[in-house]
This record gives structure tokens, C-alpha cells and sequence, in this order.
């Protein structure tokens, strides 16, 4: 399918209360690591400020300056402040690739000549996966396709003196594009059309930019299988399959897995 791209957004809850500001609690899920999309949604529940036993919330009155939020001098006393359209929060990530076409590379520039530096500008990506994993058996997949060896080394991410697949298999966590965002360089990936997130380490080189991606007519990101199945919820898909998701690079310290 066509990654005609939109998700659900976090949501950033506001508490807005008459007769003194309070502070709105932050939703689970909320992040504070690279741009997040949110939308504004207001909350009635007062919380510990509800009214005592047997009265009634006040109404505002401008003949009662301490339900204005004003002093005896008419000044402010540090009541909310009306909320203009400034305040309004900043379009998410999903919302800025709404509808937006797969930007192939124009060029195969990287280290080998095999693959690609340009990052797509508007960070969309076909999928694909590569790598060894963990079988629900206990037992380690090996791609046949694939030497389970990152071209940058594990980066420290795996004990030393392991071997290829079963670092692999247990780190999980981890993509190509190393030549777009650097070996070692962390990325969260987004699938809009469900909100799953996941954070990746980029730890090899590829896909091919002259045999995949420009045939395929889209960036491709190389992850490994369980990002994949996350992403996806099971599913699997090829580069030329054209499953999008968005890729925006992270602080290196944001740690792997789902976001």
C-alpha cells in the first residue's frame, strides 16, 4: 500500500482551573528526546482543587476580584492567562509527511559507491529487514542473504569477542543507513499508520542504492527483524513493498528499542 501516512498523536493534557493555575500532569507515553507531535486537549477535572463537601464550584464574577484573578489594585495575582492561538502545539511529525511522495537518492555517493548519503527530505522511508535473530525456539535465524556482521563493528553495544548473529540476536535493536546517519548514530522510526515507534542503532551499510532504491523508487531503511515486527505487528516487507515509516535521528544516549 501507498503510505498515505497519520497517526494518533501524544497527547499533551492542559488543567485549566478558575481560581488558581494547575499544573497539568504529563500523559505517559510523552517524550522529551527529538521533535514529538502532540495535540492540544483540555482536561475539566480539577483534581485536589474540587470544592469542599457540600459546595459548588464558584462561578467568575466581575464583581468578585478573587475569583478574576485580580487583587484589590487590579492587578494580576498570577491566575491563568487566556489561551490564544500561539499557544497552539506544533504540527507532528506524522502531519508533516501527510500525502508526501517517497524521495528517492539522485545519487549513489557513499563510502562503497553502493549506497546513498542523501537523507530524504522529508525523512520517509520504504522498509526492509536483514540480520540474524532469535526464534521463538531459542534458536538464531541466520539471514542467508547477510553475513551477520555490522560494517561498523557493534560500537560496544555487544560483549566483547561475540560472535556476528548472536550479537545480533540479542541486541535486536538495530538498522543500516550508517552512511546517512553515521556508525553508531541512533534513529527513531516511526510507522504512522499506527503510531508504533522504535529506536535503532545504525550499525551497517545499505541497501543498495542502485539496485534497490532507485528501482524501487524510495529511500529504503534496512532494519532488523524485530524492529520490523514491532513496526509492522507481525508483518514483514520488502523495499520495493513501499511500507512507510518516518526516520528522524535521537540524542545517542535515548536508549534501543520501542519508543
Amino acid at each position: 500500500m501507498h503510505p498515505t501516512v497519520a497517526r494518533g498523536s501524544r497527547l499533551l493534557a492542559l488543567s485549566l482551573v478558575v481560581a488558581c493555575g494547575d499544573d497539568g500532569g504529563r500523559p505517559p507515553g510523552a517524550e522529551s528526546v527529538g521533535p514529538t507531535g502532540t495535540t492540544a486537549a483540555l482536561s475539566t477535572d480539577s483534581g485536589d482543587d474540587a470544592p469542599a463537601s457540600g459546595s459548588s464550584p464558584s462561578t467568575t464574577s466581575d464583581d468578585d476580584p478573587g475569583s478574576s484573578g485580580l487583587g484589590d489594585d487590579g492587578t494580576s495575582t498570577g491566575g491563568p492567562e487566556p489561551t490564544g492561538s500561539d499557544t497552539a502545539p506544533p504540527p507532528s511529525l506524522c502531519d508533516d509527511v501527510e500525502g508526501e511522495p517517497f524521495v528517492p537518492p539522485s545519487v549513489c555517493d557513499g563510502p562503497s559507491g553502493y549506497t546513498s548519503t542523501e537523507i530524504p527530505p522529508n525523512g520517509l522511508y520504504s522498509t526492509s529487514w536483514f540480520g540474524c535473530y532469535l526464534q521463538d525456539d531459542g534458536s538464531i535465524y541466520q539471514d542467508p542473504s547477510d553475513n551477520c556482521q555490522f560494517a561498523c563493528g557493534n560500537m560496544g553495544l555487544c560483549p566483547a569477542g561475540q560472535d556476528g548473529p548472536t550479537c545480533e540476536a540479542n541486541l535486536r535493536w538495530f538498522a543500516a543507513d550508517a552512511d546517512r546517519y553515521g556508525c553508531g548514530g541512533r534513529i527513531r522510526v516511526t510507522n504512522c499508520d499506527n503510531g508504533n515507534a522504535v529506536v535503532l542503532a545504525t550499525l551497517d551499510r545499505g541497501p543498495n542504492c542502485g539496485s534497490v532504491e532507485m528501482p524501487c523508487g524510495a529511500p529504503v531503511l534496512d532494519m532488523s527483524h524485530d524492529a520490523m515486527v514491532h513496526l509492522f505487528e507481525g508483518g514483514t516487507y520488502g523495499g520495493c513493498e513501499l511500507q512507510g515509516v518516518v526516520v528522524e535521528p535521537v540524542d545517542p544516549s535515548t536508549p534501543l528499542g520501542p519508543a
